[in-house]
């Protein structure tokens, strides 16, 4: 008799991982494609573009930070443009409606203290390695509606990347893509 046990607890074993397994692949898969990029929005009276509304795009080149590439910028510019024309809205200059694209960096501070984590570190000299700090660099995209006749921003949208990250805007269709996430809410 334990001779049968072993062996039903030795087939049942592998089996069982196998099925955590494929659960825990399909959780994984579900949550790497309902992921999407950090986004912060806000509107001035519930604001909703007009169907068929006429506006223009203004870039914000002159302050760019040192590390966007100004190709960028104007990609996500010409992103923002595309997507306005292909959802039925039309592009003028004389438009009252400004669509303003401003992308900004900020550093953000990454502080290791390893003498919290792994005990009394045996192969570490504070005397030369101090506490590391290092620094991050974020990408801020800003795409705001403006009102011209009355001087007011009707509507903002702003999302963020890492460098390396795979929401990074580093060619025309993954800019395209970050613009839609934004303007897919307005």
């Amino acid at each position: 008799m334990p001779y049968i046990n072993g062996i039903k607890q030795r087939l049942l074993l592998p089996m069982k991982l196998k099925r955590h397994f494929f659960t825990l692949s399909f959780l994984f898969l579900i949550a790497a494609c309902t992921s999407s990029p950090f986004t912060e929005l806000n509107s001035r009276n519930n604001f909703q573009l007009e169907q068929g509304s006429s506006f223009k795009i203004q870039v914000n080149k002159d302050l760019l930070p040192v590390e966007m590439d100004p190709i960028l910028i104007e990609n996500l510019g010409e992103a923002a443009k595309e997507y306005l024309i292909g959802t039925g809205y039309q592009f003028t200059q004389d438009a009252s409606l400004t669509i303003d694209v401003s992308v900004t960096s900020k550093d953000k501070i990454k502080y290791d203290d390893f003498r919290f984590y792994y005990g009394y570190p045996m192969y570490r000299s504070y005397r030369y390695e101090p506490d590391r700090i290092s620094s991050v660099p974020e990408f801020f995209l800003r795409i705001s509606v403006k009102d011209d006749t009355s001087d007011k921003t009707l509507w903002t949208g702003l999302t963020k990347w890492r460098k390396g990250s795979s929401y990074a805007p580093v060619d025309l269709p993954s800019a395209e893509l970050l613009v839609e996430n934004l303007l897919a809410n307005l």
